[in-house]
Parts: C-alpha cells; sequence; structure tokens
C-alpha cells in the first residue's frame, strides 16, 4: 500500500508531540519486533530528532526468546533515562517487569502493538485524540451505572453477565449476593501528566462480575494470537459459563488451532472492550481491529496464553437500554458522528 509520507510525518509529529508531549531535550525509547513495521518506527526516530528529541531503536527480533527480549529491554530502561517509550512490537509487555520498572524510573509508556504506517496515519494522526477520549469517558460513566449488560449480534452472539453498579446499595448487595466485582477501566489514549502508561486511544474496556457472565461468543472479525488466526471468514463460537469459556466450536481450522492453543490453560473471561476509533477497520493488526467504531472485544485467557476475538455488528444493551446498534453508538450522550472525532489533518 502506497503511504503519503507527509501525511505519516504529521501523523508522527502529533504522536510525540501532543499525545507523547516529548519537547527539545528529551529522550524517546522505541521498540519493534519481526511482526510490526519498520517504516513506521523509523518515521517515529526522524521526526523526533527535527523536534530535537533524542529517539533510540531497539529490534527485538535480534533476541530469540520473550525472556532475552525482556532481560534486554529492562537493561535499556535501567541504565538510561528516557522520558517516554513507544511499543511498537505485537508482543506486548505490560504484564512483565519492562512496563514496571519504566514506571518505577518515571518514564511514560505508550502502546501502538504492531501498528502499521496507515493504520497509524488514520488512527493517530487524523483522529482528534482529546475528543476521542471525552467519547471515552462518556461510555465509561453508562457502564459504571449498569446493573446489567447484554451483548447480542445477527451471526448467533448472545451474552449477558451482571455488573455492580457504583451506587452504595449496589455494592452493598454485591458483597452479600455475588462472587467478585465488576470493573470498568478508563479510556485509552492519554497519558497523564507524570509517568503513566496507556494503549491506543479508542476503546474502553469493562468486565461483568465474572461468575455472571454467560451465554455464546461468535467470534467473526478477528482473533489474535495464535498468528496463524487473524481475519476470520467463519466464525469461531466460544460457549461460556460462569465467566469461563466451556467450549471452542466452529466448522473451520481456525476454531482447532485456537482450541489446541488454549489446551490446558485458563480460559477465563478477563474482559471486554467497546472500539470506537474513527479511523480503524477490521485489518490485519490486532491493536487496530478491536478499536474498529462499534465493534465488541472479547478476552480470553490469562498471558501470556490471551487472546482477544472481535465480534462484529454488535448489538449492546446496559440495563435496558441500546447503547449500540449497526456500528452506531444510539444513547443519547453518545450520539456523536464518527468524524466529529477527527482532525482537520489533511489542510495544512
Amino acid at each position: 500500500m502506497d503511504i503519503n509520507l507527509k501525511d505519516l510525518e504529521k501523523a508522527s509529529l502529533v504522536f510525540l508531540q501532543d499525545i507523547l508531549y516529548l519537547e527539545q531535550g528529551q529522550s524517546l525509547l522505541i521498540y519493534r519486533d519481526e511482526a510490526s513495521d519498520e517504516v513506521t518506527a523509523h518515521a517515529l526516530q526522524n521526526c523526533a530528532k527535527e523536534i530535537a528529541v533524542q529517539a533510540e531503536l531497539i529490534q527485538l527480533h535480534d533476541f530469540s526468546k520473550l525472556t532475552d527480549r525482556i532481560k534486554a529491554l529492562t537493561e535499556e530502561i535501567e541504565n538510561r533515562n528516557y522520558d517516554a517509550i513507544c511499543e511498537l512490537s505485537a508482543q506486548y509487555f505490560y504484564p512483565t517487569i519492562v512496563w514496571k520498572k519504566a514506571v518505577e524510573k518515571g518514564c511514560k509508556v505508550y502502546s501502538l502493538g504492531a501498528i502499521d504506517a496507515a493504520s497509524f496515519i488514520r488512527c493517530i494522526g487524523e483522529v482528534d485524540q482529546k475528543k476521542l477520549y471525552e467519547f471515552g469517558l462518556s461510555l465509561k460513566n453508562i457502564l459504571e451505572k449498569a446493573r446489567r449488560v447484554q451483548i447480542r449480534s445477527k451471526s448467533g452472539t448472545n451474552l449477558a453477565c451482571k455488573m455492580n453498579s457504583t451506587s452504595f446499595a449496589a455494592k452493598i448487595f454485591s458483597k452479600i449476593k455475588l462472587v467478585g466485582r465488576s470493573k470498568v477501566w478508563s479510556p485509552s489514549g492519554i497519558l497523564k501528566e507524570h509517568a503513566s502508561t496507556t494503549f491506543m486511544g479508542g476503546q474502553v474496556a469493562f468486565l461483568g462480575v465474572p461468575n455472571t457472565i454467560e451465554g455464546t461468543a461468535i467470534i467473526d472479525g478477528y482473533l489474535w494470537p495464535p498468528n496463524e488466526i487473524g481475519l476470520i471468514e467463519n466464525p469461531i463460537v466460544l460457549k461460556i459459563g460462569k465467566g469461563q469459556v466451556v467450549s471452542i466450536d466452529g466448522d473451520n481450522p481456525k476454531s482447532k488451532i485456537l482450541s489446541k492453543w488454549l489446551d490446558g490453560k485458563e480460559k477465563c473471561i478477563e474482559h471486554f472492550c467497546v472500539g470506537y476509533n474513527p479511523g480503524a477497520r477490521l485489518s490485519g493488526n490486532i491493536v487496530e481491529a478491536e478499536r474498529a467504531f462499534g465493534h465488541i472485544v472479547i478476552g480470553v485467557g490469562k498471558y501470556p496464553f490471551h487472546t482477544d476475538g472481535i465480534i462484529k455488528h454488535p448489538e449492546l444493551i446496559v440495563d435496558d437500554t441500546v447503547i449500540i446498534q449497526n456500528n452506531s453508538f444510539v444513547h443519547d450522550s453518545l450520539q456523536v458522528p464518527s468524524n466529529n472525532l477527527c482532525r482537520s489533518f489533511h489542510e495544512t
């Protein structure tokens, strides 16, 4: 795919200055692996030089084992004083000592995953990150007040779970009647003033009370890992009971690949994520695909055997109110046209 290099440069400057808040004299660490895009990495490195930010690039494919990659990154962070880190690798390092060590040293970490240049332009450069974050806060507010969430789709998804409303009465009731608590995370995409970590913007994650998550999830958009799956033509069917995947079905080889990959591993539901980045598409990488506007992700299993599967064209119902329908947000507080979340990127 042809990339407009001027657009890539603009997107890189947006990322470095408006998202990472880097200034002259500061330093940036970028790391990428064999699955990520070299063009994006070098564009960021070159643009950093233009604004007098020192940027180092680590090629993780120089290390064959995950343990060696973790060691190399940890040593680099311990021995240098970076102001920010950009993760451009398919392999996430948030559950490892890498991110922990970075935060301890006062470094901000922003994960873009294995994003390619075209996706980087669409999802970062062409999107107003502040408006995107505010949209996410409105969605988070709805989910935090919920008592019950349903996810349905025309392809057969039918899931339901209970939520612990933020009201005092609901909290007391949950302690008496339910095992575990629900959770709603803050929107991704915005770094705090001091050391913090985040992923690309355009997603809010939540988890229902674990032992109340029941039903069927039809994964028909994208699933990763393992690498052999990716885009899905024939759905993978997950049967879920009490917050656990009890069977992996579907008349296609990819269902068998997933079943084998998770065989003997924990298959708990770790999260659901709602995507709302107007630039995101169901493309060939998970970081973009799981932020596709109006789609829902289900996360299964514990790291490193954790996978994310995308449910296309979902209907999201919170209590008795429809939130998403036909890939549109129809709740009163969320009826913002997707193009209103974009910036005037091509005018300059």
